[in-house]
């Protein structure tokens, strides 16, 4: 596809984009599902444009019947501007004034549909008849103006609940993704010498590495109890590959995880670590770095 075809382009007064959720096929979908449903209780429940007059004698089942036609009508409406919308959106982009516009032109659009129905139902000439100070040009542009407040209401209404559930939804989910994201970022994977995985983890399960000849050994959390993972690597290497860790040399044959590391104490020239899990060995700090262990701590207790 040439850059041409993907150029989108902008048609908005406002520095900010409208939020992509609101166009996405599922939340159009709710968006059309709720505002119905809402809009067939309205109607029979309010009875909007004296509707229950236009046709005479009519009983609360016919209106029913009839109102769930007129709701229909809307449907149809409502569907074909968020299916144009959907397509509109992908090519240009708007903002919160311009999707307002939009909305007020549904409900103008479906308020002149109504009226044109009322028109064909009769309904303008009775009211004509009980409003003889109006004559049709008048009784028209009365009734689109009551049409108008009662579409309002209809479409606004449901239109706000759908977006601050929208919105709900798509901060829960941001908030789920973003853990998501956490927890992928604090998988560590370990690799032997030839840089093949071996061991993959959580960050925070592993306690301190330490070296054995041409091995490693990790000391990690099991069920609350300590393990050992051996792997054939240099610790020099390990320390290259989690730079970007918590987990930190602090001697030629030690590296140990910060996010375990409560405190430490420094006693003339002699650092020593207190952890957070009981029963760890004491692990020695090399003078030459020492300066780096305190650098270390301080960053990684902000952290915290």
């Amino acid at each position: 596809m040439s850059e041409q075809s993907n150029k989108k382009y902008t048609l908005r007064f406002g520095n900010k984009d409208l939020p992509a959720f609101l166009v996405t096929k599922e939340n159009i979908r709710k968006l059309i599902f709720f505002t119905t449903v809402y809009s067939l209780i309205f109607i029979n429940i309010f009875r909007p444009f004296n509707s229950d007059s236009w046709i005479p004698g009519i009983n609360n089942f016919n209106y029913f019947l009839y109102s769930s036609l007129m709701v229909l009508i809307g449907l149809t409406l409502i569907s074909i501007s968020r299916i144009f919308m959907y397509f509109f959106v992908k090519k240009i982009s708007i903002g919160y004034l311009e999707y307002l516009i939009w909305i007020f032109a549904e409900i103008t659009i479906l308020a002149g549909f109504y009226v044109f129905i009322a028109h064909k139902v009769g309904f303008i000439d009775n009211f004509i008849l009980e409003n003889t100070q109006y004559n049709y040009g008048e009784a028209v542009f009365e009734i689109y103006r009551k049409a108008v407040a009662n579409t309002t209401w209809m479409l606004l209404i449901p239109y706000i609940i759908s977006f601050l559930y929208l919105y709900n939804e798509y901060l829960i989910r941001e908030v789920i993704n973003k853990i998501d994201e956490k927890k992928e970022n604090n998988i560590i994977q370990f690799k032997d010498e030839k840089d093949e995985v071996r061991f993959s983890i959580a960050s925070e399960k592993v306690i301190y590495i330490e070296s054995s000849d041409n091995y490693c050994i990790i000391k990690y959390l099991n069920n609350d109890k300590i393990s050992d993972f051996i792997l054939r690597n240099s610790l020099k290497k390990l320390s290259a590959d989690l730079k970007d860790s918590p987990i930190h040399r602090c001697h030629r044959s030690y590296m140990i995880n910060f996010e375990h590391v409560s405190s430490l104490k420094k006693d003339n020239s002699e650092i020593s670590f207190e952890f957070d899990i009981s029963n760890i060995k004491d692990i020695p700090i090399s003078k030459s770095y020492s300066d780096k262990i305190m650098e270390l701590f301080v960053v990684h207790s902000k952290q915290k």
